[in-house]
């Protein structure tokens, strides 16, 4: 069984990025694995403050704010799934920001023991090849923080393809 973290970077709790969420969330507890959503919208995450004091202070992060959440579910996870629209070609800014906040994450844990598998949902009306700037995004964070990328799906319509992907994991 593996631990699942979902980033859900939408603002809206019912639209297409929540439906791809769900039936992803629908494969992955198919087969056995937990999994548990944060809705990032409804939590007070503020931006990183650049500070440094995480590299400090053993990789605690001197905000205390809806992270904390976050970081105690990351370091029990497996997988981060990153779920998203589109806005202005690449994922949300609340998506973006609690990314950064995960700098204290590879404090603690140090970069091997940050190293996870991640899977990108995105939802868009266009196809991967006009959704570069997002795809470019989760590659190089997955590529220089050696993560094991895990799959994509990326299209409001891609419910199916997002269940799939869920019950494929291993």
């Amino acid at each position: 069984m593996k631990k699942i973290i979902i980033l859900n970077g939408s603002p809206r709790k019912k639209g297409n990025t929540s439906a791809l969420i769900g039936a992803f969330a629908e494969g992955a507890k198919s087969v056995g694995h937990e999994v548990k959503e944060f809705y990032l919208y409804g939590m007070n995450i503020k931006g990183c403050l650049g500070c440094n004091a995480c590299q400090r202070n053993g990789g605690v992060c001197v905000q205390k704010d809806g992270m904390a959440e976050i970081y105690d579910a990351f370091a029990d996870c497996d997988i981060v799934v990153f779920a998203s629209p589109i806005y202005f070609w690449t994922v949300t800014g609340v998506m973006k920001t609690a990314v950064d906040r995960l700098y204290a994450a590879i404090n603690k844990f140090g970069h091997e023991g940050f190293k996870r598998s991640g899977v990108l949902l995105v939802t868009s009306g266009g196809s991967l090849k006009s959704q570069p700037d997002s795809l470019n995004w989760y590659s190089h964070f997955a590529d220089i923080l050696g993560w094991t990328d895990l799959g994509r799906v990326v299209g409001a319509d891609k419910a199916e393809e997002a269940k799939k992907l869920g019950a494929s994991i291993r």
